[in-house]
């Protein structure tokens, strides 16, 4: 048995188990990476092959989606994780992030029960980022922060760690910001998203990496070391280290809640 009919054999079974399920969207403003994501996500469950993750655009299944380079209607797709001596089934929405399919938006998620925020490390915080996190919000939809592209930070901006660290804190401010702005009143405080407790990951899902600050002590990374490895083109070798699928699916596991 190949490991995608694997998944799709253990995924039948944990649908009784709605604590080990978790119902999540991705949302952020156009061209913020929400589609490459879902992708290597997918890939990384073994859903898909790696080498087509972030190029295919599975999710983008629309003639139009895949001729305009962006996504026009929410799609779904599930993977079974592992994390701890558990597997969970997690059932993935990508949205739209064009101003003009905002109601696509609203409906995916009123099925979801948690949502990756996802910015552009070099753009941060955009208008449609400000409606989609008001739009999840308002659905009582709990959220998680991916910053990505952080390798155009290295390559192109040529920040080097602490202006990284600096870039980080600006967008993940202005991200609390707007959830201490919409959040239904008993969450302002406790959904404030927290680098310290893994609530905000951070990487390139084009080049199939990510880390989050309790992952960087855990696997012995540092801010120098990603810059050295961007810089030095071995982002490969940060993507063995530092899995994209698996730094992402723990923080949502981790920090999302199930259907129950």
């Amino acid at each position: 048995m190949g490991r995608k009919e694997d998944n799709i054999e253990k995924a039948t079974k944990l649908i009784e188990r709605p604590e080990r399920i978790r119902n999540m969207g991705i949302a952020a403003h156009i061209d913020h990476g929400k589609t490459t994501l879902s992708d290597n996500l997918i890939a990384g469950a073994g859903m898909m092959s790696e080498e087509l993750a972030g190029k295919q655009l599975m999710l983008d299944f629309d003639e139009q989606e895949q001729a305009r380079g962006i996504t026009i209607n929410a799609a779904t797709a599930s993977m079974v994780h592992g994390f701890g001596d558990n597997e969970y089934l997690i059932n993935l929405i990508d949205t739209p992030g064009h101003v003009d399919f905002g109601g696509d938006v609203t409906r995916a998620m009123r099925a979801v029960d948690g949502a990756i925020i996802v910015v552009d490390a070099v753009e941060g915080v955009m208008p449609q980022t400000e409606t989609v996190i008001r739009q999840a919000l308002r659905e009582r939809v709990k959220p998680v922060l991916f910053i990505n592209k952080v390798d155009r930070l290295i390559n192109e901006l040529k920040l080097n760690g602490d202006e990284m660290q600096k870039r980080f804190l600006k967008i993940i401010t202005d991200v609390n910001r707007l959830l201490g702005k919409y959040s239904p009143p008993e969450f302002k405080d406790s959904w404030q998203v927290n680098v310290q407790d893994g609530r905000v990951a951070f990487g390139s899902a084009y080049h199939n990496w990510a880390i989050s600050v309790p992952a960087m002590a855990t696997y012995k990374i540092t801010f120098k070391d990603i810059v050295d490895m961007v810089r030095e083109g071995k982002q490969k070798e940060l993507a063995k280290k530092a899995q994209l699928h698996k730094i992402i699916l723990d923080m949502v596991i981790k920090h999302l809640p199930n259907p129950k």
